[in-house]
């Protein structure tokens, strides 16, 4: 799955859309490494609406299959890539199931439910330690999106009051803003077996990658190996969870 001599090298600046504002480059950061898969990247940073997304999901080539328990759909060079390498794990003693139904494909709305579980979870949470007022609480839940996105970054950053699962880290370790999951394009699968080292190093044998910063179990499809993903203009960052290292990849925007 290597790139070959021939193959023209995709860089994430030939790729990647403008960045139009603060929200955008935060998000380029977090799910941008999309861009430069060798399959059929999105045509947004952020998708805008749950129309867009069902246009660009209707023109893609898409297959499902079974992983474990449930089947998934997702691109058909991605899915591929990833029976491959359920295979081989198979040959080596491990596995590669989905962690959910919603492992593969999701919606617009999808990511806009995932969103506000979080964001009502970790409002209901600050308001119970005190940190955040019920007023201000109220405010945020009425907030349109993409203010709401906004505005929660900002408390995170500003007063580390964090909205992930174990309010411990950002949300974006957790959900995707709504639109920006990279499960919109299809490129994106959940796996079980996340903390298996034999998982992780098949799966970027055959062009699969962990790509968000803290979604541990979050892979997505980029279709060449690791040793060329620096040429194509990410960067490695490095997660110690429990003791134990895990690497991520995402864009190298200089100081975006």
């Amino acid at each position: 799955m290597g790139s070959k001599p021939s193959e023209p090298v995709v860089h994430i600046a030939d790729r990647m859309p403008p960045i139009t504002s603060p929200l955008e480059a935060r998000l380029a950061h977090d799910y941008g490494a999309i861009f430069i898969t060798t399959a059929t990247p999105p045509p947004y940073i952020v998708f805008p609406d749950e129309q867009q997304v069902v246009e660009f999901q209707s023109g893609l080539n898409v297959s499902r299959r079974t992983f474990g328990e449930y089947e998934i759909e997702l691109q058909s060079v991605a899915i591929e890539a990833l029976a491959a390498a359920a295979e081989e794990a198979s040959r080596r003693g491990s596995s590669i199931s989905a962690r959910a139904a919603d492992a593969g494909r999701r919606s617009y709305q999808d990511t806009v439910s995932l969103w506000l579980r979080n964001v009502e979870r970790g409002l209901d949470h600050w308001v119970a330690a005190g940190s955040i007022n019920n007023d201000n609480s109220e405010r945020i839940r009425r907030l349109p999106l993409a203010e709401q996105v906004s505005e929660i970054l900002k408390i995170e950053e500003a007063r580390q009051l964090y909205f992930g699962t174990y309010f411990d880290r950002s949300i974006l370790s957790s959900v995707a803003a709504p639109g920006s999951s990279q499960h919109l394009s299809m490129l994106a699968f959940d796996v079980s077996e996340y903390q298996d080292d034999i998982v992780e190093r098949v799966l970027s044998e055959h062009g699969w990658h962990r790509t968000v910063p803290g979604d541990l179990p979050h892979f997505t499809y980029l279709g060449c190996t690791e040793a060329v993903l620096p040429c194509r203009g990410l960067k490695q960052g490095v997660l110690n969870h429990d003791g134990l290292l895990y690497g991520f990849w995402v864009p190298d925007l200089g100081g975006t």
